[in-house]
Order: structure tokens, then C-alpha cells, then sequence
């Protein structure tokens, strides 16, 4: 695992690309999931993919929500300490 040594300009800390990096992986692993699903002749393990692919959607809304609401709450942020440095 590479880490970034990318120093975010806003009150965040970078918590945004986290979000993101977050976001994709769960993307990757439906994906992942349902080429296995496509593969499979058992009807058992097609509903357990199913049920996770399910629950990796469920993250992925709520990574979103999450970082609406963190971004919100940063640019008020960013906005009240440019406020002080004007």
C-alpha cells in the first residue's frame, strides 16, 4: 500500500479523498462479486453474492452521505478561517 504524501489545503485533512478511496473500493468489490455471481451455478451462493453486493451498495450511500455532509461543514469552515485571514 503507497501512502500519499498530499497535504490538503482545507480544514478536511484530506478526509475527502479517504471518502473517495473508501467509495472506490467498495465499487471494485461489487464488481468483483458479481463476476463471481455470473459464474456461479449454485443458487445458495448467488443469493450470499447477492446479499453482499446488497450491503457494499448500502456502504457506498452512506460514504456519500457522509461526505456531503463533511464538506458542508468544511467549507463553513474554510470560509470563517479566510474570514480571519483577510
Amino acid at each position: 500500500m503507497t501512502t500519499q504524501n498530499h497535504q490538503c489545503a482545507h480544514s478536511c485533512k484530506d478526509l475527502c479523498s479517504a471518502l473517495e478511496k473508501a467509495t472506490e473500493q467498495e465499487k471494485k468489490a461489487i464488481l468483483q462479486y458479481a463476476s463471481f455471481r455470473d459464474e456461479c451455478n449454485y443458487p445458495d451462493v448467488k443469493i450470499m453474492l447477492n446479499e453482499l453486493i446488497l450491503l457494499r451498495q448500502k456502504s457506498i450511500r452512506l460514504l456519500e452521505e457522509t461526505k456531503l455532509k463533511l464538506r458542508t461543514k468544511f467549507d463553513v469552515l474554510d470560509q470563517i478561517r479566510e474570514g480571519f485571514n483577510m
